[in-house]
């Protein structure tokens, strides 16, 4: 009878005590969350971040670094929207450049000057793609989408020379 009312007394301690530092954990969370402006905009940027608005991302996650260089969540927020700005610089890149070889390819006979133009622009971007440091964080269609470009300046490079 008598373990029977201590068991029951720590089980009620410990219920309460788990309750009140659940409490007061949740509390500071909220504070920080709802009353810190750097954790407000490191929410905001890593929203941004996963709908895939990468520049907006990195610049709400500059201003929460700024306001307060202690939050975590703003500074790998704004490393991995950087990583992520050079992934699309990339694409884009490789755009410009995949139109210009198609610009050159099609006056029909390649001169040598063109020819040299074409390897320079595909070893540019296999190069740039050797550059890229994705990690874990980051979009694996979008680095999935850097690896198919790289692929299409490989192809022409090999078919050329």
């Amino acid at each position: 009878m008598q373990k029977e009312r201590l068991k029951r007394g720590w089980k009620i301690l410990f219920k309460k005590l788990f309750t009140t530092i659940f409490i007061i954990v949740s509390l500071i969370g909220l504070y920080f969350i709802g009353f810190s402006d750097s954790y407000k905009l490191s929410l905001e940027a890593r929203i941004k971040y996963f709908t895939g608005d990468y520049k907006e991302a990195r610049i709400l996650a500059k201003k929460a670094f700024e306001l307060d260089p202690y939050n975590k969540m703003a500074f790998s927020i704004l490393a991995q929207s950087k990583i992520s700005a050079r992934l699309l610089d990339y694409i884009e890149d490789s755009k410009r450049y995949l139109l210009k070889i198609e610009e050159l390819s099609s006056l029909g006979d390649f001169s040598k000057a063109d020819k040299i133009k074409i390897k320079f622009y595909c070893e540019i971007m296999m190069e740039k793609y050797n550059k890229l440091s994705p990690t874990v964080m980051t979009d694996k269609d979008l680095y999935k989408a850097c690896t198919k470009e790289y692929e299409k300046f490989v192809k022409i490079y090999e078919e050329l020379f």
